[in-house]
């Protein structure tokens, strides 16, 4: 069976957020923008490391792979997402809240119903009144 790998590469756009950033309050778009150059088919994998979060109940955490062929996004598509926070207030299939050393990857195609994309973008959606989250991303080539 073949084994798959990381390509772990510090181009523009790969490294979202480097280690020991501030914490995070809102929602937005996280780092620079990775441009593959033509709209081409690449298995990713986006890795998150949680640093610190808030689990108060109500805090809700939503990570999303984005691929875009216009460089402002308008044509954005959703290529992955994981939802992270309380477990009782993200509810099913989660079981346990988000911890401190959680690693989260999301995998995906830079593609989506037969349209692949040039641009890939992380974002991020905070909800919940206390809701703060402190992590590190970054993209990488799945081989």
């Amino acid at each position: 069976m073949p084994s798959k790998y990381y390509e772990i590469d510090n181009a523009t756009g790969l490294v979202k957020r480097a280690v020991a950033q501030a914490a995070v309050t809102g929602t937005g778009w996280v780092g620079t923008q990775w441009d593959q150059g033509a709209a081409v088919l690449t298995d990713v994998a986006c890795i998150i490391n949680l640093e610190a979060v808030n689990v108060a109940a109500g805090s809700i955490y939503t990570f999303c792979l984005v691929g875009s062929n216009i460089s402002d996004r308008s044509d954005g598509q959703v290529l992955a997402r994981a939802v992270v926070g309380n477990a009782t207030t993200v509810g099913a299939p989660e079981t346990v809240a988000a911890a401190v050393g959680n690693e989260i990857v999301l995998l995906g195609r830079t593609e989506k119903n037969d349209t692949a994309f040039r641009y890939i973008d992380l974002h991020l959606t905070v909800a919940g009144g206390s809701a703060t989250i402190t992590f590190n991303a970054r993209i990488a080539r799945v081989k």
